[in-house]
């Protein structure tokens, strides 16, 4: 392996590492969230929404770090797929719903999305491990 080979990997793999930081921040605030968004179904209120809100807040910050980090990633990789799945899609209406009305079926249907949101993180660390572990492999 030339000098540039093993630079363009060592580029890669710190791309990859910085993605998977940020996949796994994503990751536990959607945790926090969904821990919030059940709390809420139970026994919720306003402040219980807000703070659900807050972490889903949390979490959209981090997936949008994940999503540059992972654009980069790609760049040296081709093998990541589904970057523009890396969302928190709530929608402003439910988000609004969700702290005005504060009823279950909003709750469900928020809870639904930070689910769904979680399912696409997991998959895309699990993606980008597998690559990082091939490029590691290179050195």
């Amino acid at each position: 392996m030339t000098a540039d080979e093993r630079r363009e990997v060592a580029e890669a793999i710190a791309a990859g590492r910085r993605a998977l930081t940020s996949l796994e921040e994503a990751a536990d605030a959607l945790d926090s969230a969904g821990n919030w968004g059940l709390f809420d179904l139970v026994a919720g209120g306003l402040i219980t929404s807000v703070f659900k809100r807050w972490r889903i807040g949390d979490a959209e910050e981090a997936l949008e770090r994940a999503r540059a980090d992972l654009y980069v990633f790609t760049r040296e990789m081709n093998d990541v797929r589904a970057i523009e799945e890396l969302r928190v899609d709530v929608g402003a209406l439910a988000s609004t719903l969700d702290i005005l009305l504060d009823n279950p079926f909003v709750d469900l249907y928020v809870q639904k999305k930070i689910q769904d949101a979680d399912e696409n993180v997991q998959a895309a660390i699990g993606a980008t491990k597998t690559v990082l572990a091939r490029l590691e492999s290179l050195r």
